[in-house]
């Protein structure tokens, strides 16, 4: 079963970089996601809900990671009200994810609970585009369902991580394991803004619903 399968970790500089590319990502474009993330979360002010830091973590993400994208040919989907940037080509497809601490031995955990639509996404794309795919991408993975793979960033005030990875199958509201874990950054700096209340993270990153008001 896939789930008995231990994750594959890249961290060394040179594999991180040929993992990237075969994603069409790069070490640039992911630190500057992360910074992008960070530098949102910093602008929350005491006096905002306390939902704030992840909002703008995953707001100023996203938005790095589409600016990015699109001059390559990716594309924004926003079927069934999630939000994803997809290449067809290459059958990929790549979310933002604030998570509680990235590039860590221990899988990292989202920091909003997971529903259906994430574990459907997942559980669709399940092909090994590092073993399979290698050597005919093209050919295989155009018209199929897009792998998934995640940018998962945290940042606290003191430091700034970002992983990309590919997620197993999960049954319930968390991700359980991975496959493949392309650790690109993990950097300490001076405190900076820290934020008086506790930030919740309560904003859901990933499965963005919409409802009318009532």
């Amino acid at each position: 079963m896939e789930n008995q399968q231990q994750s594959t970790i890249v961290d060394d500089e040179i594999s991180v970089k040929q993992d990237l590319a075969a994603i069409g990502l790069s070490t640039e474009l992911i630190r500057k996601i992360a910074f992008a993330a960070a530098a949102g979360r910093a602008e929350s002010l005491r006096v905002d809900p306390v939902s704030a830091p992840g909002q703008l973590a995953y707001i100023h993400g996203v938005r790095e990671l589409r600016l990015g994208l699109e001059r390559e040919g990716w594309k924004i989907n926003r079927d069934g009200n999630v939000e994803a940037t997809v290449n067809y080509d290459l059958g990929i497809q790549l979310f933002f994810q604030n998570v509680d601490r990235a590039c860590s031995k221990r899988n990292p955990q989202a920091i909003s609970r997971k529903g259906k639509a994430s574990r459907d996404l997942v559980a669709a794309g399940q092909t090994d585009m590092f073993t399979e795919l290698s050597h005919d991408v093209g050919e295989n993975v155009h018209g199929a369902v897009p792998t998934v793979w995640i940018v998962c960033v945290s940042s606290d005030g003191r430091s700034v991580r970002a992983e990309v990875s590919r997620p197993k199958r999960f049954e319930g509201s968390q991700f359980e394991d991975f496959h493949h874990r392309i650790f690109v950054l993990d950097e300490s700096f001076e405190p900076g803004f820290e934020p008086s209340v506790r930030d919740s993270d309560t904003f859901d990153d990933f499965d963005v619903k919409i409802s009318r008001k009532l």
